[in-house]
């Protein structure tokens, strides 16, 4: 007798509908917890499950990014791909990630610190507006937000705010990462405001997931 897979506790249906033009931008925890195990007795941390999983997530965007072509011609990988913005005690721009120049970048993060996200949200909405702000607002493709972190952030109340006012043209997915209390008191902040905000908000958990594969796949999946 076969037995029935258990459903996915995550609904990785993708975040912003098919059809519709979007803009993906990743925050990255990058605080001291990320150096930690990924789940309890593994010597894999989570940053290195991460990092294997964010360099399968940028390969896969490529594609989708029409401006990477034209950013790259003069020769330089710096341009195109998906941007990334680093968060701890403080904030950091990585830049545009590629299948070129992800994982030299990657190896450059500076890991510790707390968690502290507003600053690295705040950021990501300039560079938006920067490139998109004399588009009309209806005209300009959904700013898709992609949160990777371990933990509630230090600043979880403005960032609530900000995720509890998320709109079809704003939207959030936060992949939750790691093992024990810190991962399951984030889990339940970010899953109380998805509540509230679920067509605009999506929270996902990948546990003690040591599998990169897996975890760029179910990303793949949410931003389509």
């Amino acid at each position: 007798m076969s037995s029935i897979p258990e459903p996915s506790v995550n609904d990785l249906s993708p975040v912003v509908a098919k059809g519709v033009e979007k803009e993906p931008v990743a925050l990255v925890d990058i605080s001291g917890s990320m150096t930690w195990a990924v789940t309890e007795g593994s010597s894999t941390s989570r940053r290195e499950v991460v990092g294997e999983a964010m360099g399968l997530l940028v390969k896969s965007l490529e594609d989708e990014d029409s401006q990477a072509a034209a950013e790259q011609a003069g020769g330089s990988d710096e341009k195109g791909g998906l941007l990334v913005h680093l968060f701890s005690d403080h904030h950091e721009e990585l830049g545009d990630l590629n299948s070129s120049n992800w994982r030299k970048k990657w190896d450059s993060i500076r890991w510790g610190g707390g968690t502290a996200i507003m600053a690295a949200w705040e950021a990501a909405q300039a560079d938006y507006l920067e490139e998109f702000g004399e588009v009309p607002a209806l005209d300009r493709p959904a700013l898709l937000t992609l949160v990777i972190t371990d933990g509630e952030a230090s600043d979880w109340d403005a960032f609530s705010t900000v995720l509890g006012q998320a709109t079809s043209q704003r939207k959030f997915c936060v992949a939750i990462v790691g093992h024990g209390e810190d991962h399951d008191r984030a889990l339940a902040a970010y899953k109380a405001v998805e509540a509230e905000n679920g067509k605009n908000v999506r929270v996902v958990t990948f546990g003690g997931e040591t599998d990169p594969a897996s975890i760029a796949n179910d990303l793949i999946l949410l931003v389509g």
